[in-house]
């Protein structure tokens, strides 16, 4: 558009500017209300509602308490089992822990430095005798020298032996010889004796632990005593050529030498079974609901009455019903009170009102969808036998968390969808007793659902079953592989089973979100891009009675349709909406279609003898006439709206001038208020956007030449007539949008009122013509004529 569009817009409306203009007196308020319909609209009784309801199905009320019996004595009549209860079973927890602390096999200890501190004996032995016969080599004092050895280094040897080491001078081949047998035998390992093994050890084996911690188990045949040890030494001495005596001393400190390395650990081993026991997870005892305790006339056993304390002991817990009602009352007290504050800053009262009442609605409505597959899944878990369907976790991920959730996704903006997944997440933990990873598998369902009714296009109802059918099933799948990677989870068998619920879950989610779609969609007064498909089908009969009682109108609706389509497209509003609107928006002039001007088949004026009022009540009339047919028709509210607000309060200008004009100025005045329409204004974008494609369409039937800069004239003062009189008020264009709005119309326009080159040889106007006249013509510029419209038309001459 010209930067004149921007000059020609005023900021005050014409009451404000022109001294003489009288300004429309405000409305007649609403009759009072009855007390109900207050409470009803107001928001608060509804948060309150729905806060006491979500907290009654959070909490559960406590049982009744059950009879208190003692051993031996006879049952008065069957105690059922009021809910399902999980007991330890003692005796079996005890077997299995006994079972599992006589696995754990005795410890020993590998000790390496008995080995090192005999090297180191016999090395000080054989260097003390070195030394004693360097002192004294011709008297060696052998006595003397087993004293002095027996004192210092605590080894008794034998006298024979000294003296055999003291005439070979204690030699070093020697010394490396004992130390080389020594530790041979060292390294198989040595006990004291077998014969005091009482832990099973000939039996079942040990487990021998060395000095680095390294441990492995070995048979007690593959260890030596003392006795065993000792000729080990001597097989082993007996394969080395050496002098008898020298072999008969090695023997001898062999026997002196050779001691236990291997000893039993008495520490580690109970260490070892304690951590057995404690590994035994306790054997569960699963009382199913209803299920007979005791039946009348039986001996109560100690059992039963271990069952009884256990469930009164429950029953206990459960008594404090209140304080957990009166803290989730608290939470989503809380939570709506936000969430209204929310939606009352970021829309419209109407709107906020309408997406509080539908999240509040769905969060309870799911939370009973919830209620019901949980009894579901108490039930089936019950009947089966197979001990990974038994767990009725297991069931959890095949819930419809994400039904609501699709629904949102294809009705309202992302941000409130976002809000809802919130809750319905802390919902889904809260109801299975605060678990946080259902939290989370909800929180990032509900993000995939998003995502899913975006990917398979929003305007259309499928969407929701490709959605559930094929994002959901991947992502819960991957969510769940992800949960048994995290926590690390053993039960490899439950992973299958919990893959399928999770692709249960999403179809299942699919399935009620389609079938609840279009009850919400009523319900709420939403209109979907699949429901505007049907209700813009041509061959519809109120379509049908229009172009044939009314075809100027119905030939006017149309190009208001392709004017608000056009513009809603290019600023990025609902577009189905905008057009669905333009083409019923008109629908009362079925009732008198000959009053209005594009309908008139014959040249006889109606308005003629009627008085400007009276015409101006008639033109008036077809609003209201609309209204009640798209009642009838039981059209969508956004639609209905769109009829009630498309000529907002605006001025009738044609009959109000004509009125002016024909009344004296001198007997009574001419007031605006008897020339408006009803109103209300428009309240959205797309009933703004009819509003101007109506009048701009009407103005523009008035040109006689609608050449393009006659066309934008038209439109930039009609845009201006209807932003001066306050129409747009409540719509919240800017002006950027505006003015992409304009280019839009001019668009649509030139391209109905495009010009054509004259035919030769013919005189469609009466005029003949010759074919230069034709031929020069065409030289000229092809557009129509370029004067100006003699008046340019108010915004509401559409007569």
């Amino acid at each position: 558009m010209p930067a004149s569009f921007f000059d020609k817009i005023k900021l005050f409306k014409a009451a404000e500017i022109l001294p003489g203009h009288t300004a429309t007196e405000p409305p007649e308020e609403d009759p009072p209300q009855t007390f109900l319909r207050r409470l009803l609209k107001d928001p608060w009784p509804l948060l309150l509602l729905t806060t006491v309801l979500v907290a009654l199905l959070l909490t559960h009320l406590p049982s009744e308490t059950l009879t208190n019996l003692v051993k031996g004595e006879v049952a008065p009549a069957d105690i059922v089992a009021p809910f399902d209860l999980t007991i330890e079973d003692p005796e079996a927890t005890a077997q299995g822990r006994a079972a599992a602390e006589a696995a754990i096999l005795p410890v020993y200890t590998f000790d390496a430095n008995v080995f090192a501190n005999t090297e180191e004996k016999i090395r000080r032995l054989f260097a003390e005798g070195r030394n004693w016969t360097a002192r004294f080599p011709d008297n060696h004092k052998s006595d003397a020298l087993r004293a002095e050895i027996l004192d210092k280094q605590g080894v008794d040897l034998e006298l024979a032996d000294v003296q055999t080491l003291v005439r070979l001078k204690f030699p070093t081949d020697l010394e490396e010889t004992l130390i080389s047998l020594v530790a041979k035998t060292f390294s198989q390992g040595i006990i004291v004796s077998k014969n005091l093994f009482i832990h099973g050890e000939a039996e079942r084996g040990i487990i021998l632990v060395d000095e680095q911690g390294k441990e492995r188990p070995v048979r007690v045949n593959d260890l030596f005593d003392i006795g065993e040890s000792e000729r080990r030494f001597n097989d082993d001495l007996a394969r080395i050529e050496m002098p008898a005596r020298s072999r008969a001393a090695l023997a001898n400190l062999g026997q002196i030498f050779l001691t236990a390395n291997v000893t039993y650990n008495k520490i580690e081993t109970e260490k070892r079974k304690a951590r057995a026991r404690e590994a035994v997870v306790p054997v569960a005892l699963t009382i199913k609901k209803d299920r007979v305790i005791v039946r009348k006339g039986d001996e109560v056993t100690a059992e039963t009455v271990r069952i009884l304390d256990q469930y009164s002991q429950r029953i206990r817990q459960r008594s404090r019903w209140l304080p957990t009602f009166a803290g989730v009352f608290i939470l989503y007290g809380f939570l709506f009170l936000t969430l209204w504050s929310y939606l009352g800053r970021a829309f419209k009262p109407q709107q906020a009102d309408r997406q509080f009442r539908m999240t509040t609605a769905a969060l309870v409505g799911s939370l009973v969808i919830y209620k019901a597959f949980l009894a579901l899944a108490v039930i089936v878990s019950g009947a089966l036998t197979t001990p990974v369907f038994s767990r009725i976790d297991v069931f959890y991920y095949a819930f419809p968390f994400q039904a609501a959730t699709l629904i949102f996704a294809f009705l309202l903006p992302d941000p409130v969808t976002l809000v809802f997944i919130i809750l319905n997440s802390l919902t889904a933990g809260l109801l299975v007793g605060g678990d946080f990873g259902l939290t989370i598998f909800s929180f990032i369902g509900g993000l995939a659902a998003v995502y899913g009714v975006r990917l398979y296009r929003k305007r259309y109802r499928a969407a929701t079953l490709r959605a559930g059918f094929i994002v959901l099933p991947a992502v819960n799948a991957l969510l769940i592989l992800a949960f048994h990677l995290i926590l690390k989870r053993s039960s490899i068998a439950a992973f299958p089973a919990e893959v399928a619920m999770g692709v249960l879950g999403g179809m299942a989610s699919a399935v009620l979100a389609f079938l609840l779609l279009p009850l919400v969609e009523s319900a709420f007064g939403f209109v979907t891009g699949s429901k505007l498909l049907e209700l813009t089908n041509s061959e519809l009969p109120i379509f049908r009675q229009l172009s044939q009682e009314a075809p100027g109108s119905y030939h006017h609706s149309l190009i208001v349709a392709s004017l608000a389509e056009k513009a809603a497209e290019e600023i990025g509003i609902d577009a189905p909406l905008a057009k669905a609107g333009a083409l019923y928006h008109d629908i009362g002039k079925t009732k008198m279609p000959e009053y209005f001007i594009e309908n008139r088949t014959r040249e006889f004026d109606l308005h003629k003898d009627l008085t400007p009022s009276m015409s101006t009540l008639v033109i008036k009339n077809h609003v209201k006439e609309g209204a009640e047919l798209a009642h009838k028709l039981k059209l969508p509210r956004a639609l209905r709206e769109i009829i009630e607000q498309h000529h907002g309060n605006s001025l009738v200008r044609y009959f109000y001038a004509k009125a002016k004009q024909t009344y004296d100025p001198m007997e009574q005045t001419v007031g605006e208020e008897s020339f408006r329409y009803p109103g209300p204004a428009p309240q959205t974008k797309e009933a703004g956007l009819v509003m101007l494609a109506d009048s701009i369409e009407a103005a523009s039937r008035s040109l006689k030449a609608p050449t393009k800069d006659n066309l934008k004239r038209v439109i930039t003062d009609i845009i201006n007539g209807t932003l001066q009189d306050g129409q747009l008020d409540a719509c919240d264009f800017s002006l950027r949008e505006l003015r992409t709005v304009a280019a839009a119309f001019l668009t649509v326009l030139y391209a109905i009122y495009h010009p054509r080159v004259e035919y030769p040889g013919f005189s469609f106007e009466g005029k003949p013509k010759s074919p230069n006249d034709a031929g020069s013509k065409n030289k000229k510029n092809h557009d129509h004529h370029p004067q100006p419209p003699e008046k340019t038309p108010g915004p509401d001459q559409s007569v």
